[in-house]
């Protein structure tokens, strides 16, 4: 008996650029079908072009699987046929077991039903029982977190509380597949981290995970293996470490590509890097030493990275910059603001930086960098590549904002003289 649970083979999908032609085509393509003509879908008419094109690959049993690319490479719409939510145009998808899928928010949610409700209908179209719904349904809202609203219409839940919901039911559920896409990124940091958990549960039992993710770092923690696709097509189809890499390098190049009028005499850095010096690997750690991407507020966040230089460069200069989920910058460091410059460094070299941060809690992503000491030629750049979670714990304060800013209050009593 094979062991494969997902095959695609040749899979291609069209797309019209323009609801005029759309309309006219879907017209086309209805009467058509009723009448038994044939449909003619390996050619393009005028305006459609491939969203997913000629895409083939397996998933055996107990992999997951990601999905990556840029905006516009396919990843959703491949996601899409997998959960058997549209057709493929060309090629054929076969897979074996039950399937669930978090694809869109709030999608199968009927908006003037109440939470309670769509709870029993998505279990129900997942397979479950009334019996075994009934049975998690506790577990189900205490995960989601919506127990003050369970009874009211879903129309008034926010995005947040949407995926929470959906997710929760998803997960409770006796899939053997499932299909998620970035509707995590809605959730706060708190229900991230539960999620996570409940994913690497779900392997652990054997189980399979297709994950559609701009975040790398969700990627490398939950994938066995990764697609990258590129307009539509198959660029790599490897290891996780491999096809991550060969991203960013696609990302670089499209950045390159871009000009930027507006900014005056700033430098576009992509344009000049050259990879004389560059990352071989990068570790976010804590204080034991141990590398992991959540830290508590107040936590000290060790930069282990590993560096490799092609050639004789004199002044390197390491740097980083921190930014929040929303992609406000927060602030940045240089090594040569604290140690000098990387001038002993010869072919190879491990630099680790010590960042005594206040952040509170959140979502962050870190950029590195590595350019000469004018800051005008980069040699290594990663950009918002590494993700962490600042979490708090039972001791911190109920702080606002990015950053614990300290602080003391004097004061006097002054007493009032009567008349």
């Amino acid at each position: 008996m094979s062991d494969t649970v997902i095959k695609v083979d040749g899979v291609s999908k069209k797309y019209c650029r323009s609801l005029k032609h759309t309309m006219l085509y879907g017209v086309a393509d209805l009467s058509k079908s009723f009448l038994g003509l044939d449909q003619q879908t390996e050619r393009l008419r005028d305006g459609e072009f491939w969203a997913v094109n000629d895409v083939s690959f397996e998933v055996k049993q107990g992999e997951s699987l990601g999905l990556i690319g840029l905006n516009g490479s396919g990843k959703s719409t491949l996601l899409k046929m997998l959960n058997g939510i549209m057709m493929p145009d060309k090629g054929m998808i076969e897979i074996s077991g039950r399937v669930g899928a978090l694809i869109e928010v709030g999608a199968g949610f009927h908006p003037m039903l109440t939470g309670r409700e769509n709870i029993y209908i998505n279990g129900a179209i997942l397979g479950m029982s009334k019996k075994e719904i009934g049975n998690k349904f506790d577990e189900i809202v205490d995960f989601a977190g919506i127990e003050d609203f369970i009874d009211s219409p879903v129309k008034h839940y926010s995005s947040g509380m949407y995926v929470r919901l959906g997710f929760a039911i998803a997960a409770h559920a006796e899939l053997d597949i499932l299909l998620v896409d970035e509707v995590l990124a809605v959730g706060d940091a708190d229900f991230q981290l539960k999620c996570l958990t409940k994913i690497e549960g779900f392997r652990r039992r054997g189980k399979n995970v297709v994950i559609v993710s701009h975040d790398v770092l969700v990627i490398n923690k939950l994938c066995s293996k990764v697609v990258l696709l590129d307009h539509g097509t198959v660029v790599c189809d490897s290891n996780t470490s491999e096809t991550v890499g060969k991203y960013f390098d696609i990302s670089a190049e499209k950045a390159a590509s871009k000009t930027y009028k507006d900014i005056g005499d700033v430098p576009d850095i992509y344009n000049q890097i050259s990879k004389k010096i560059y990352f071989t690997s990068v570790k976010l750690c804590d204080d034991s030493g141990k590398e992991t991407e959540i830290f508590n507020v107040g936590q000290t966040i060790f930069v282990k990275a590993s560096l490799t230089k092609d050639v004789k460069i004199e002044n390197a200069v390491f740097g980083g910059i921190i930014y929040s989920e929303d992609g406000i910058y927060l602030g940045g460091f240089n090594s040569l603001s604290m140690n000098g410059s990387l001038s002993s460094c010869e072919k190879s070299c491990n630099i680790e930086y010590k960042i005594s941060s206040n952040l509170l809690k959140g979502v962050y992503f870190l950029t590195l960098a590595i350019h000469d000491e004018t800051g005008k030629i980069v040699y290594d750049y990663h950009d918002r590549r590494y993700r962490f979670i600042v979490k708090a714990d039972v001791n911190s304060l109920p702080y606002s904002g990015y950053f614990k800013i300290p602080c003391t209050c004097q004061y006097e009593s002054v007493q009032r003289l009567a008349k």
